[in-house]
């Protein structure tokens, strides 16, 4: 009886996907993205490396989304053939909708850094000794180590402090490194954050506003520093100062699965849910 109900739950869902707008994928290689339609988060370098890939002939037509989330969800409605992003959160969407995948092939790779003002030497040199004091204390570790891969349950406990916050500018639209929650902000950069702002004795604010807004607002002085997954650019360091490197990235190719494996992987979503 329960095969019967298997098979029949089958036909009925593959009848269904004759008559689905959502196109199979058309990216199976880096190559492929040439003449696609290629999502990316605006003002990020998946953005300015997707606008100078390919050649006078033959480029990526780019579409800019405010949020990466934004892009994953044009993705998936099939309005993309894939999305360029880091891996880490890549990686997240991914565990989050079986019907995405990520090419095997890395994009560029790059690292990652805080910001700081131009003109704030001493406050970059603070910042620099407290991610040497994280790492050789083994907290970098465990930061990264429950929120890529883990639970995310490891957090830094705030000291009891008064005096002129430390003001922490980021966009909290970027899984793991930083997310809304129902607390507030989370994720790997606010860690590095409540380290950073323990490390000098100093209350914590963190600000959370748009990406494309986060160097201006460290520039200018309405915030202290910068946490938000920086990319580290010669473009970028004429306008800011970087911390020390705390992390590697890739950019990878989000796309939704090829055709047999989008069937499967529709199947199990119709008898087993997304």
């Amino acid at each position: 009886m329960k095969t019967l109900w298997v098979l029949g739950a089958l036909l009925v869902f593959l009848s269904a996907c004759q008559n689905s707008e959502i196109p199979e994928n058309r990216v199976f290689s880096i190559k492929d993205l040439l003449h696609k339609k290629v999502g990316v988060q605006t003002a990020t370098t998946a953005e300015i490396y997707a606008a100078d890939y390919g050649s006078d002939s033959a480029r990526i037509e780019t579409v800019p989304f405010e949020t990466l989330e934004q892009s994953i969800q044009a993705l998936r409605r099939g309005e993309l053939d894939a999305v360029l992003c880091d891996d880490a959160p890549a990686a997240v969407y991914v565990a989050k909708y079986s019907t995405l995948r990520i090419l095997n092939e890395v994009f560029k790779e790059e690292s990652y850094a805080g910001i700081v003002a131009k003109q704030n030497w001493a406050l970059l040199d603070t910042v620099n000794m407290a991610l040497i004091q994280m790492r050789a204390m083994g907290v970098y570790d465990s930061i990264f180590n429950s929120y890529i891969g883990g639970d995310g349950s490891y957090h830094i406990k705030m000291g009891k402090v008064t005096g002129p916050a430390l003001k922490v500018v980021t966009n909290a639209e970027f899984p793991p490194y930083e997310f809304r929650t129902d607390k507030g902000a989370q994720g790997i950069d606010i860690e590095i954050a409540r380290y950073i702002a323990n490390f000098m004795e100093r209350p914590l604010e963190i600000i959370d506003i748009d990406f494309d807004e986060v160097i201006g607002a460290v520039d200018s002085g309405r915030a202290d520093i910068g946490l938000a997954a920086f990319s580290v650019t010669e473009e970028r360091g004429k306008i800011v100062n970087f911390t020390d490197n705390y992390a590697t990235s890739k950019i990878v190719v989000v796309v939704r699965s090829g055709e047999t494996e989008s069937t499967l992987q529709r199947i199990k979503d119709t008898l087993f849910g997304d």
